[in-house]
């Protein structure tokens, strides 16, 4: 009986990689003198799978210094011509590729949005707990391959039918923290990669990078989602920062959900609201266009 449990758990997960898009390089040319480099090959270890999950896979990816993506396009009967790039989470050190990536994008895929999932590089942690990696070397090299992103997702819009000018991110947790800085500095900077507009779901307060930004009106609009019993975040300091952004950005919406704790990915709880998250997104960036 086990053997047999086994084989058809075997069986359903090479089929679901199957089903996967193809994993590519971010720069197929390599990265000239890259700064991210770890003393271990990449690896990833396998998390609790929830029985809801499209992929059926929960993988935790760390010591990543060759970014990669996959694409999945849009359905085509729903296709809505928006673009969007995820970035999942995973505190900087690691990437939750599955439950804040790969699932997402084929959920969203399915409701007519067309989805790159960026594997960025990592940082990793030393015995006191503190980044290996300088952070502001780290940031450079994470805003360079969310801008490399956008633009590869961009080159797709023929092909892949959506509109260049229709292109968002989506960040999770950590994820929330490189869209952030992408769409700060491109700000700032006038970059032309800046984000049409950016989902942050469960991220952290980080009011000192927003108040850098010199026009703040002027960022791209924004779609926040929370849970207020959060444990992982100071929640009181993190609403009135996500509050801030509602009321200066215009076309920005905040939904708090009374649980769903951190992490929620898709949202997999029936009895609770955070369930919701994904298709209030959908209502909202539909609004946008």
């Amino acid at each position: 009986m086990k053997i047999t449990l086994l084989l058809c758990f075997l069986l359903v997960t090479i089929e679901t990689f199957a089903q996967l898009p193809t994993e590519k390089l971010l720069y197929p040319d390599g990265i000239t003198d890259n700064p991210i480099t770890h003393p271990y090959k990449e690896s990833y270890t396998n998390s609790f799978v929830h029985t809801k999950s499209l992929t059926g896979l929960n993988r935790v990816y760390s010591y990543v210094s060759e970014p990669t993506y996959m694409v999945f396009p849009a359905n085509e009967k729903k296709n809505k011509n928006i673009g969007l790039v995820i970035f999942p989470g995973g505190g900087l050190r690691n990437i939750w590729l599955d439950n804040e990536g790969t699932d997402i994008a084929i959920w969203l895929s399915q409701q007519g949005i067309t989805c790159l999932v960026l594997k960025y590089r990592t940082n990793r942690e030393q015995d006191d707990g503190e980044f290996e990696i300088d952070i502001g070397t780290y940031n450079d090299a994470i805003v360079q391959d969310a801008r490399k992103s956008i633009h590869t997702l961009k080159s797709m819009a023929d092909s892949l039918n959506f509109n260049r000018e229709k292109v968002g991110v989506m960040g999770f947790s950590a994820g929330g923290y490189v869209a952030q800085l992408l769409t700060y500095r491109d700000s700032n900077e006038g970059s032309k990669s800046i984000p049409d507009f950016a989902a942050l779901v469960y991220t952290d307060d980080y009011i000192e990078k927003y108040e850098k930004v010199k026009e703040q009106e002027n960022l791209p609009p924004l779609f926040l989602a929370i849970a207020s019993n959060d444990s992982l975040l100071n929640i009181k300091e993190t609403i009135k920062y996500l509050a801030k952004f509602s009321v200066t950005v215009p076309k920005s919406e905040l939904h708090i959900y009374r649980d769903g704790g951190h992490g929620f990915g898709l949202g997999y709880n029936d009895n609770s609201s955070v369930k919701n998250w994904k298709n209030a997104f959908i209502n909202w960036v539909e609004s946008l266009y």
